[in-house]
C-alpha cells in the first residue's frame, strides 16, 4: 500500500480482440508503460482483457491456456519491473473448470485471484461461478467484476470484511449500461467506498462495449471518467479517509457501514391488493365501505 494510506490508480482501458493473445499483451504492455509517468501504484485493465470477451468454450483448449499463462508472466514480469501492481483479467482453469479470473498482482511477484460470482447467462454456458469473496492488499481493496457491481450485498460484504476500495474490471456492453451508470455511485455511497470500474471500450463482434471506465469516491463524486476512449486516466485514493468517514470522524455523509442493520427477519402481511381489489368494485356497484 502507498504511504500514509494513499494510492495512485491509474485505468487502462482499450479493446480486447477475442482469441489474439499476443495482441492484447501487446496493447497491454504499450498502456503500462504509458502509465509510468503518472507513477501510479495499480495499473488496472479490464475484464478477460488477455483472452478478448470470447464466450466460446471450444477456445479455451490447451494451447489458448497455455499462452494465457505465458502473457501473465510477462505482465507480470514488466509490472515488477516498472515497481507497480497490475489488476487483469483473464481465463483459466482449475479444479476441473473455466472461471473468468480476475488477477491482482503484488510487486513482489504474489498473486491474488478472484473467480467471477455474478453472470449473465452467455457467460454461465462458458465459465464456472465463483465461489467466494476476495480481499487483497492486507484486506484494503476487494476483488469484483463487471455484473457483480449490480448486487448490493457483494459489494456490502466486502465493504464489512474491510475493504476501503473496490476494483470492477468489466466487458459491460452498451445495450444496457444504464445499469452501471446508475449503480457506480450508489455502491460507492453506501458502503462509503471508493469503486473503481475499468471496462472494455469498442466493438468485439456483435458486442458494443460501453467503456466509461471511471474513479468514483465515497461520496459519489466521480474522479476520472474515460468515457469511450482508449488509454490511461490516472486519480488518487485516501484510503485513510474512507476510515475517517466511516467512524463519522468525519462527518462529509453517514457512517453508513456502523448504521446497516444486518440479517433481519422478513415478516409477511395480508393480501393489501386483494383488499384493494375489494375496495374498488364495492365501490362502483356502489357499496361504500364505512
Amino acid at each position: 500500500m502507498a504511504a500514509a494510506g494513499r494510492l495512485r490508480v491509474t485505468l487502462a482501458q482499450f479493446t480486447a480482440a477475442p482469441a489474439d493473445v499476443r495482441a492484447n499483451l501487446a496493447q497491454m504492455l504499450s498502456l503500462l508503460a504509458a502509465a509510468a509517468g503518472d507513477r501510479p501504484d495499480l495499473v488496472c485493465f479490464p475484464e478477460l482483457c488477455l483472452s478478448g470477451y470470447l464466450l466460446d468454450p471450444e477456445s479455451y483448449g490447451s494451447a489458448v491456456l497455455a499462452e494465457l499463462t505465458d502473457a501473465e508472466s510477462e505482465l507480470e514480469a514488466a509490472a515488477r519491473k516498472q515497481g507497480v501492481r497490475v489488476l487483469y483479467g483473464t481465463a483459466q482453469r482449475t479444479d476441473g473448470g473455466l472461471y473468468n479470473t480476475v488477477v491482482l498482482t503484488e510487486p513482489d511477484g504474489s498473486r491474488t485471484r478472484y473467480a467471477k460470482t455474478h453472470m449473465v447467462a452467455s457467460e454461465r454456458a462458458v465459465f464456472a461461478a465463483g465461489q467466494e469473496l476476495v480481499l487483497a492488499a492486507s484486506g484494503e481493496l476487494a476483488v469484483g467484476c463487471c455484473y457483480d457491481l449490480a448486487f448490493p450485498v457483494f459489494c456490502a460484504d466486502l465493504a464489512d470484511a474491510g475493504a476501503r476500495a473496490l476494483f470492477f474490471p468489466m466487458a459491460w456492453e452498451q445495450q444496457r449500461s444504464f445499469v452501471f451508470e446508475g449503480v457506480a455511485a450508489a455502491r460507492a455511497i453506501e458502503n462509503v467506498a471508493y469503486v473503481v470500474c475499468i471496462n472494455q471500450t469498442g466493438a468485439c463482434g456483435m458486442t458494443k462495449f460501453h467503456g466509461g471506465s471511471k474513479i468514483i469516491d465515497p461520496l459519489g463524486r466521480t474522479l476520472a471518467d474515460m468515457g469511450d476512449a482508449a488509454g490511461i486516466s490516472t486519480a488518487d485514493l485516501d484510503l485513510d479517509w474512507v476510515t475517517r468517514l466511516r467512524s463519522a470522524a468525519d462527518t462529509a455523509t453517514y457512517p453508513l457501514l456502523s448504521d446497516r442493520r444486518r440479517q433481519m427477519a422478513v415478516r409477511r402481511g395480508g393480501p393489501i391488493l386483494q383488499g384493494l381489489n375489494e375496495a374498488v368494485s364495492n365501490t362502483l356497484s356502489g357499496t361504500l365501505i364505512p
